[in-house]
This record gives C-alpha cells, structure tokens and sequence, in this order.
C-alpha cells in the first residue's frame, strides 16, 4: 500500500490535478473493485489527512458482504468522504471522476475500467491487470517466432505483454502519457505490473499510435480488443477502417 501511495502522489503532482488543493476542488476518487478496503481507506486517509485535499474516494465492489462490512467501518470511525458502492464496473456510472482505480481487475474488467475512465474524463488512470486472456486464443504466432511460442509459458507471456502494451498505446491515443511498469517485487505477488496514465493538458495527433496498433495486430493476426473496440463504439477512436 504505501508503495502504492507514493506512485499515486507522484502521478498526482505531474497531471492537470497538481493545484486541486490550492483551489480547493473536490478530487473524486473511484476504486473498483476495493475488497476489504485497505487501498480505499489508504487513499482517503492521505488525501483527506496528509494532504488536506477535498476528496471523495468511492469504493465499488461486487460483493454484498464485502460492501456491509467497509461501509460499517466507515460509519463506527466516522470518516466523511469514503463511502462503498455495490456495483460492476462494466456498467457502474460515476458522477464524477477524477482518478480511476482497479487493482486487479480480470481480464476484460481492466478494459472495461480504462475505458471508463476515459470517457469520464479522469486524469489519472491506475491499473493492475491480471488474468490476461482474451488475446491468447486469437493469436497466430508469426513463423519466425513459432519455435519459441511452442511453449504454453511463453504464449501466456507473450498474450500478457500486447494486451497491456496494447492498452498502453490506446491510452496514448486517448490523450494520456502512460507508463507500464512492476510498482512492487516479485517476491509479494506475481500481479506486480502497473499501467499509469495521465491526461496530457493538451492534445496533439494520434494517427501515429493509431498505425502502430493496427500493424501489432496485423503481425500477430489479433481480430479483437476489448478496450479498443470500447472506444471505437462509443466514438472515442474512429471506427477501425
């Protein structure tokens, strides 16, 4: 957790929210799929505690008993601003949002957050994907690369790599400087990999990015993304030519 606050203060000192305090805005915090707690209720505390920042920070989490149990804790500490939700993040509808949180989201629920960030317009983007399945069963392994993709270990790894660098590069196009990178050891957990993305405070073109996603698929004989297909529906990206 603390390893966790000390990226997110530093995301949050780089991107359009540096001045949130000094101009005493509300910062609207959202974190799907919160469990028990321990990261919402950490954010909270630093942002409302440590930094004196205005902020809600919501958790949304699937589980009932789950949601019963922080929101007591919230009610016998009193603490104001941090509140739990029941809900799914593939059609949850935030108010507000600022900053989008989803550790450990399975699979296509990493996209379904991205993409939900991105069309509320958050600043800053924090994931930690696991279980990356969605690609493996379309990929061809281009001939030069069969011998080693023979392997079942290195086609999950491969899968893991282009679903997340693909993401990287559709937050690109969406306007966000994104980072991909292991935020804690190996040692703790093998779910150690982190995107983070912040909003540019100004556009500039992404046809570059855009050719650079069709050719990765192209190579790799990919039909379908899930967050690319997301921001494609909605009109985020152009539709795929």
């Amino acid at each position: 957790i603390n390893k966790f606050i000390e990226v997110f203060a530093h995301a949050l000192a780089s991107s359009p929210l540096a001045d949130v305090k000094e101009k005493a805005k509300q910062l609207n915090v959202i974190d799907f799929g919160s469990g028990k707690g321990y990261l919402t209720f950490a954010i909270h505390d630093w942002l409302r505690h440590s930094q004196g920042v205005n902020a809600q920070v919501t958790g949304v989490e699937l589980r009932p008993d789950m949601v019963a149990l922080c929101n007591k804790a919230i009610a016998k500490l009193a603490l104001e601003g941090l509140h739990i939700e029941e809900g799914d993040v593939r059609s949850y509808q935030p108010a507000a949002l600022n900053v989008m949180i989803a550790l450990h989201a399975c699979d296509v629920a990493t996209d379904y957050a991205i993409h939900l960030g991105v069309r509320a317009g958050a600043e800053i983007i924090m994931c930690s994907p696991c279980c990356h399945k969605e690609l493996r069963p379309q990929l061809l392994s281009p001939h030069p690369l069969k011998p080693i993709l023979q392997h079942g270990v290195h086609l999950g790894q491969e899968a893991e790599m282009l679903t997340d660098g693909l993401r990287a590069l559709l937050l690109d196009a969406c306007g966000y400087d994104t980072q991909v990178f292991e935020f804690i050891s190996l040692e703790h957990t093998n779910k150690n990999k982190m995107i983070l993305a912040v909003k540019r405070a100004t556009d500039r073109p992404n046809a570059e990015v855009l050719a650079q996603i069709r050719e990765i698929k192209g190579f790799y004989r990919i039909q379908e993304q899930c967050l690319e297909s997301l921001l494609r529906a909605d009109g985020v990206l152009p539709a795929a030519a």
